[in-house]
């Protein structure tokens, strides 16, 4: 994975380790601007983009998100350097116009005043930066779905729901909208396509649960069609869910962490520059 040109500037934690499905594998933290009550900044690769410089993320522990902050090292030591001492407010567009969050933000007000297009287009350049943003996957699915551009819709549809709940809420309204329909040219191998009618996204508090037989088959399937993008983030989505259960649950369901995400790593080294770790 390509190091930021101003790795120099700050303390990346040399002695992590990725022993839990949470924060996400491409995920690295650094000392600068931690405020010492668990959560931290850190360094994150998009899966798929590990030749880029990596982005600055925001981990909210209490709820289990990232969040997005920063395009660069840059723009977060420049946030930093302004905060003199105290916490860095997220930067807006102007400030950083690459920013996945400040992008995302923006485009819910030019949602609200009715301006699509000018929303579909912050959409699509948040997700340029960060493709598995699960908040602006399904905001723009939405926005996609009023423009009657539904192919496109379909496509953003299917990578809402296999992004990881990290990045965002449960696509349930695109998965709503997918299930209410009859076909899909586009989609017609896709596998969450095909499984899209036994999918509840709705996790906790019972015994049983088919979301997550769907889920393994499906990486199974994107694994052998070698999308391994597609595998590596619903792999991703998938331990996060499965960390969130309860023990007994993990176990009726043959699932350890550890070795989940070994499997995870393992996974990530099929990626053209991976593995992630």
């Amino acid at each position: 994975m390509l190091l930021p040109s101003q790795i120099v500037e700050i303390s990346v934690d040399q002695a992590w380790r990725y022993e839990t499905p949470y924060p996400p594998l491409g995920f690295r933290p650094f000392a600068e601007g931690e405020l010492g009550n668990g959560d931290s900044f850190g360094l994150y690769w998009p899966i798929g983009l590990e030749t880029r410089e990596p982005i600055v993320v925001e981990t909210w522990h209490d709820s289990w998100q990232i969040q997005p902050t920063y395009s660069s090292v840059s723009s977060f030591l420049t946030a930093l350097e302004k905060a003199e001492g105290e916490y860095p407010e997220p930067p807006s567009i102007e400030q950083d116009a690459r920013s996945p969050r400040a992008l995302f933000e923006d485009a819910k007000c030019k949602v609200q005043a009715q301006a699509v297009a000018d929303a579909v287009s912050l959409l699509e350049r948040a997700l340029e930066v960060l493709p598995e943003y699960t908040d602006a996957l399904c905001l723009l699915w939405a926005q996609y779905v009023r423009q009657g551009r539904i192919d496109e819709a379909l496509a953003i549809a299917v990578k809402a729901i296999i992004s990881p709940p990290s990045f965002g809420g449960r696509a349930t309204k695109p998965l709503g909208w997918l299930q209410g329909r009859s076909n899909a040219p586009t989609l017609e191998r896709d596998p969450i396509w095909l499984g899209r009618a036994e999918l509840k996204l709705s996790y906790g508090g019972v015994k049983e649960n088919g979301d997550y037989a769907v889920y393994r088959a499906a990486i199974q399937t994107y694994l052998n069609a070698s999308q391994y993008v597609e595998a590596c983030t619903l792999m991703q989505t998938y331990a996060e869910l499965m960390y969130a259960e309860t023990v007994a649950f993990q176990e009726r369901q043959g699932f350890v962490k550890a070795d989940f995400v070994a499997t995870q790593i393992a996974a990530s080294g099929m990626l053209p520059h991976g593995p992630r770790a």
